[in-house]
């Protein structure tokens, strides 16, 4: 009786939230496939915070940071979660039609390029004249040239090999390129899952090499911002929310994955999570701050860096990249303390 009462009363307050907002029926677009990192976004929906927002969550996976941005940029989607240098590079070719980064997940960014101790790579120096391998609407592709001049190397020397996301880590193992461009919390991981031992991976981050850019973020389009900003808000309020129950409980955070890939292995999916939150999330700026904290120049020299690395000329002024209009107030943005 008690559990039937309870369940009355939440459905009151989902309706009462529904009414509140705009559009109750979203969807959102991840930037890759259900992993540990994605699973921010599912937790919230296995335990029915998006619900008690009035919201209507479909969530699908992605193939990458461009395609996602193309995704909420059709109005397909109505939200989307990736690395900002796509939407960076949209908005600048398409103004007037300009997305816009709502929440920020990755104070850091986990772009890297991946070798392993065999190829003797060491230092970015050392990938000149090798062979990379890379997804094509890979983030860590679409920024290598401008990791290339942080780092000093010359950039034309190396040869690329566009692959599907699937195939990029064993063509590293069987030795058919020198090392691969991405994300270290799905290269790594992904490698580690082939058999090799954590001791023979070699990563350089991209932020070790003077490339220190914004990592992941939650965007909408700005029209669907301006339209909807309540169900802007609701979004914010929940994914802050599920991002906050996956840094105390990883384990929960990733159990939520199974219904969408049965085939997952949590275990890894965990570690995936638990490198994410100490290399990208919980940064001791964000620690301090607040998740989603953004400080605007830093967030300048992010767009600045993308359009170098494109060789845009074109300005982009800061609010047609990212706003904080719709964050919860810091006290409810302070993290916990990182479970196991």
């Amino acid at each position: 009786m008690r559990r039937i009462a309870l369940t009355l009363i939440v459905a009151l307050w989902a309706d009462a939230a529904a009414a509140q907002i705009e559009r109750a029926d979203v969807k959102l677009t991840l930037d890759w496939a259900f992993q540990g990192p994605q699973s921010v976004f599912t937790l919230p929906a296995e335990r029915g915070y998006y619900k008690a927002e009035g919201l209507n969550v479909t969530i699908d996976r992605g193939s990458g940071s461009t395609e996602a941005v193309a995704r909420v940029a059709s109005g397909t989607y109505q939200f989307g979660w990736g690395d900002p240098s796509a939407l960076i590079k949209y908005n600048v070719e398409h103004p007037g039609q300009e997305l816009i980064a709502v929440y920020v997940t990755g104070d850091s960014s986990p772009l890297a390029v991946i070798a392993l101790k065999r190829s003797l790579i060491r230092v970015p120096k050392d990938l000149e004249g090798k062979t990379l391998a890379a997804a094509a609407a890979s983030a860590g592709r679409l920024m290598f040239d401008a990791f290339a001049q942080a780092a000093g190397i010359n950039g034309a020397t190396i040869k690329w090999q566009t692959v599907s996301g699937q195939l990029r880590e064993p063509m590293l193992v069987r030795g058919d390129v020198a090392a691969v461009a991405g994300f270290t919390t799905s290269s790594v991981m992904s490698i580690r899952e082939l058999g090799v031992k954590e001791d023979d991976i070699v990563t350089l981050l991209y932020k070790d090499y003077g490339l220190d850019i914004y990592g992941t973020a939650l965007r909408t389009s700005v029209a669907f911002a301006e339209a909807n900003p309540k169900t802007v808000a609701a979004m914010v309020r929940a994914a802050n929310r599920g991002l906050k129950d996956a840094i105390a409980d990883p384990r929960a955070s990733v159990a939520s994955l199974k219904s969408r890939d049965a085939l997952l292995n949590l275990d890894i999916e965990r570690e995936r999570l638990l490198l994410a939150h100490r290399s990208v999330t919980l940064t001791p700026f964000a620690i301090a701050n607040g998740l989603g904290t953004v400080q605007p120049e830093r967030m300048r020299a992010t767009v600045r860096a993308v359009l170098d690395s494109y060789g845009i000329k074109t300005p982009l002024p800061l609010d047609k990249v990212y706003t904080d209009r719709f964050l919860p107030p810091q006290a409810e943005r302070m993290p916990p303390a990182l479970g196991s």
